[in-house]
Order: structure tokens, then sequence, then C-alpha cells
């Protein structure tokens, strides 16, 4: 019997810990969803051999620009999926934005991993824009001796127009604007916006929105179509994007001051400063709204 007793006991718990497990990586997942990111950091450590949790602590890493602890994340999960198009653009992208933080000299002797995950990622899906919208920018900053240039530049924004014509338009702006041709890099913006609000589909990721209403707001053109796209990444806003949604009440605000919008850019300025601490720009533009 108390053979029985340990054989059922094993089995039992065999079963319901994977069960219990993921049960637990939903609720983190729901916590993500409504931006708790401390509660599901919290519940995704308490899983660190769980592949899901894993990929969305290194996620969390990279919200929290913490980016040594990111990409250790990513190389656990490319341990287990050498040829994972997800897990070399995550890992490739991490260690770019890490390099963007530290010296030139240090930031240098990464580069080649840089290159070797984004192209890889690039290789494995051949549909994979964000791969390539940063390989676009990557090769656009790196010198000639680094492997930079404009050619892979324009490679990659070629196979872009056959997968998502945003990004593709987008990596366009980008290249005109390194060049220093501000007239082609705002048709460039013109045609994002103009095939963004066409198809609203091609707004893959919600930093999209904000690239496209960004933009618009600074080159000061399509004010409608600014605001739109500003607030849909403000409302969607999650623990994937870059910006915080301030910066989208920030833009907005400037778009409606200048349409003489007092009490919508007011309204919009206070959003922004209530989501950001020490925001100088939008003390300074609040002041100027009040003096309108």
């Amino acid at each position: 019997m108390t053979n029985k007793f340990l054989i059922f006991s094993i089995i039992f718990f065999s079963i319901m810990t994977p069960v219990c497990a993921q049960s637990s990586i939903e609720t983190g997942e729901k916590y993500l969803k409504e931006n708790q990111i401390k509660k599901a950091k919290k519940v995704f450590v308490e899983h660190q051999d769980n592949i899901k949790a894993i990929e969305y602590l290194g996620d969390i890493a990279g919200f929290e620009k913490r980016w040594d602890d990111a990409i250790n994340y990513y190389e656990k999960l490319l341990e287990t999926k050498p040829d994972s198009p997800k897990y070399n653009f995550k890992l490739g992208g991490a260690m770019g934005m890490k390099a963007l933080e530290i010296s030139k000299f240090k930031a240098a002797l990464m580069i080649g991993d840089i290159k070797t995950y984004l192209n890889k990622a690039a290789e494995l899906d051949k549909n994979h824009a964000e791969a390539r919208r940063v390989l676009v920018e990557l090769y656009m900053q790196l010198p000639a001796i680094l492997g930079g240039g404009k050619d892979v530049a324009e490679k990659f924004k070629a196979e872009l127009h056959n997968i998502n014509k945003v990004d593709a338009h987008l990596a366009e702006a980008y290249i005109h604007k390194y060049e220093g041709n501000d007239k082609l890099m705002e048709d460039a913006i013109k045609n994002a916006l103009q095939q963004a609000l066409n198809n609203k589909k091609l707004v893959e990721r919600n930093y999209q929105n904000y690239e496209l209403g960004e933009r618009a707001a600074a080159l000061k053109i399509m004010p409608d179509a600014s605001i739109y796209f500003l607030q849909e990444y403000a409302e969607n806003y999650n623990y994937k994007d870059l910006k915080s949604p301030a910066w989208a009440h920030y833009h907005i605000a400037q778009v409606q001051a200048r349409q003489n919008n007092q009490d919508k850019a007011l309204s919009h300025i206070n959003k922004a400063l209530a989501n950001k601490f020490n925001f100088p720009e939008a003390e300074k533009l609040k002041q100027q709204i009040l003096e309108m």
C-alpha cells in the first residue's frame, strides 16, 4: 500500500509541477499585459527553468535598460534554439543597445557579434522586418573598415519593400537623414504615414506608431496623422516599447499648440509631466502653452 501511494505521488507531482508552472507563467503574462512589470518579474524569476519565463525576463531587462542582464537571458535562450530568428534578433538587439551606452572602443569590439546575430535573424526569417530595419541603421552608421556601407543598407531596405512598406519607407527616411537630404527624408516619412493610414495592418508593432507620430510632429507635417499615431502609441504602450508614453503626450501637445488648441495642448503636456519625472522639455513647453 505504501509503495502504491509513493508511485501515485510521484506521478501526480510530475504532472502537477509543469501545470502549476504554466499557471504561474500565465499569471505573469497577465501582469505584463496590465503593465505591472514588477509583479510579472517576480513571477518569472521563480521559474527560470522555463523558456518562456527566461524570454520575458530578458524582455523586462531590456525594458529596464539592464542590457547585460538581457544579454545573459537571451544567450541562454539561444543555447536551447540556436536557429531561432527571434532569439538571434533579441540578442543582437540587446548587444546593439548596450553598444550605444559604452565607449566607442568597447562598442567596436561588439560589432562583430551584433552583425552576426542580426544577420542570422534576417537570414533565418525572410519576413523579419525589425531585423532589417536595425541592419539598415547599423550599416549606415558603421565605417567601411568595420563592414559598413550604404550598399548593404540599401539591400535590406529593398527587401523591406516586399515585407512591410511602412518599415521600408521609415528605413529609407533614415538613410536620407543620415546623408543629410532633408527633402527626400520628408518625402519618405510622408509615404510611410500614408501607407500606414491606408492599411492599419502594416503597423505591426506599437513602436511604429511612435516613430510615425514623432517624425510627423518633428517635421511639422500631417498633424492629424501625427496625433492619431501618437495616441495609439500611448494607449497601447507596453513593456516592449522603447519610449515612455510621456514623450507621445509631449509631441501631441506640440502639435496641438501649433494649431492653437490650448486646452488640448495643456491636457497632453500635463499627462506628459504626470508620466515622467524630471522632464525639462515638457516644463518649458507647458510654460509656452500657458502664455498662448
